[in-house]
């Protein structure tokens, strides 16, 4: 779910961005006809526009944040699955499955250190 909002978001992005392209270009036009009225219209009509894409930069940037989070809950819960993994290797004893299993764990806290830094970048926008 995060993930498609993140999409989605990005897409709004995408549409905000061309439609200020738009509203520039109309600001373009009414500058070479002269008339004031035009070009004040195509004025506010830039600036609503550039609220929209402002708009949907925080929105990016909230879902890359949501997204970031939940990969660091699947982190976090594949690294207890691997402590657990470790756990029942010690409890049977067999050193290859020990060692494998603290192989496990140590990857798994790689990827949950980089989900944690992922969240801080996005939180940092």
């Amino acid at each position: 779910v995060a993930k498609a909002e993140l999409g989605v978001a990005k897409a709004e992005l995408s549409v905000a961005k061309a439609e200020l392209g738009v509203a520039k270009a109309e600001l373009v036009k009414a500058k070479q006809r002269g008339d004031l009225n035009q070009i004040a219209d195509a004025e506010l009509g830039v600036a609503k526009t550039e609220v929209s894409v402002a708009k949907a930069e925080l929105w990016v940037a909230k879902a890359e944040l949501g997204v970031a989070k939940a990969e660091l809950s699947v982190a976090k819960a594949e690294l207890g699955v691997a402590k657990a993994e470790l756990v029942k290797a010690k409890q049977r004893g067999d050193l290859n499955q020990i060692a494998d299993a603290e192989l496990g764990v140590a990857k798994t806290e790689v990827s949950v250190a980089k989900a944690e830094l992922w969240v801080a970048k996005a939180e940092l926008g």
